[in-house]
């Protein structure tokens, strides 16, 4: 068993996580290293081959890089508590769906949490100030700080030199002197420092957030917008994550699948609750409905399903629709794209 002082860090497995990790090893402590599973972060490929009730675990390159460093990786799924915090933000969104001071606020309460019963004299990251607009600011630093409960008990050892010394620092259980001053969005210097580390195995700039990207938070809008918060359930957050979305005139969400592993995503994730479209003689996309459409609705539907089948020339095609113990089967002629245009979220 280590002797040696031990600290909690978060490691997302990107390049500025390994130089902080390395940094705080550096001075002789023993690593805890947090990697947190949202949901909507990780590599959305992923989760659309494996399913949407797969037992998530950590990217090979996450593993593989907590392995090269000698470190104890923590792997946390908190996909269901997280989604209360994206549903209600109390510092609000970034420029697409993302609530980045919020989850930082969250995930560090559960480092807190997690360096004091470990005995860890400190929780670290490898955030640099400036780099991001939103949550890495230094107000916006010193608030996260704050609100998880770990103020004075935070370091950020990669731009340290331009914030207010932590407690450690002050109690000269690590050296100030040997922190860094990286400031901004520039990669160089971090770039230097894990040439200076011998560290030429760090991946390439990961995928980052679902919740930054656009087309995401065009859907996640309309969801919002649609439903009371009381209403929006995990499935409804997951199925955002793929296919081409649409919204009828009388407010039925429709989610079309474009691939075959789409459609066996949505598939899975849906068949039990929404009404489901196919095209038997052809193949085609997978198509699916929420709520109570109208029969005028599923007849609309049914034609905007043949229309991105196999048999989009023919003039009548077969759609079977299904809900539970329902099956009906109808003849349509397949929609003009013209027609589905004002109906497209996505």
């Amino acid at each position: 068993m280590s002797n040696r002082p031990k600290a909690v860090g978060m490691y997302s497995g990107g390049l500025d996580s390994i130089l902080a990790v390395k940094v705080i090893m550096e001075e002789g402590f023993e690593v805890i290293a947090l990697h947190f599973y949202t949901g909507f972060n990780g590599i959305l490929r992923r989760d659309i081959e494996h399913g949407p009730f797969w037992k998530w675990s950590p990217e090979e390159s996450v593993i593989e890089g907590a392995q090269k460093l000698g470190i104890n990786l923590v792997a946390l799924d908190v996909t269901d508590d997280f989604i209360d915090i994206l549903l209600n933000p109390r510092y609000g969104y970034g420029s697409a769906a993302n609530p980045c001071i919020d989850c930082r606020i969250f995930t560090l309460g559960k480092a807190n949490e997690i360096m004091k019963n470990e005995g860890a004299s400190f929780v670290f990251t490898g955030e640099v100030l400036g780099q991001r607009p939103m949550s890495q600011h230094k107000n916006a630093l010193e608030l996260v700080a704050k609100r998880s409960g770990l103020e004075g008990r935070l370091l950020r050892p990669l731009s340290a030199k331009h914030l207010d010394p932590t407690i450690p620092e002050k109690e000269g259980v690590i050296n100030r002197d040997h922190l860094l001053n990286f400031h901004g969005r520039s990669r160089k210097p971090q770039m230097e420092l894990a040439k200076r580390f011998g560290i030429n195995w760090y991946p390439n700039a990961g995928p980052g957030c679902l919740l930054t990207d656009k087309i995401f938070a065009k859907k996640f809008k309309d969801l919002i917008d649609r439903k009371k918060e009381s209403e929006i359930t995990r499935l409804n957050l997951m199925s955002l994550k793929t296919g081409r979305h649409l919204r009828l005139d009388s407010g039925i969400k429709v989610i079309i699948g474009r691939t075959e592993e789409e459609n066996n995503y949505l598939e899975e994730l849906l068949k039990e609750t929404c009404w489901m479209f196919e095209t038997p003689d052809f193949p085609g996309a997978a198509v699916f409905a929420f709520d109570n459409p109208t029969e005028i609705d599923i007849k609309r539907i049914a034609a905007i399903c043949a229309r991105y089948g196999k048999g989009i020339g023919k003039d009548n095609i077969s759609v079977i629709v299904t809900k539970g113990n329902t099956l009906q089967v109808l003849t349509v002629i397949p929609a003009n794209q013209k027609d589905i245009v004002p109906y497209v979220i996505t």
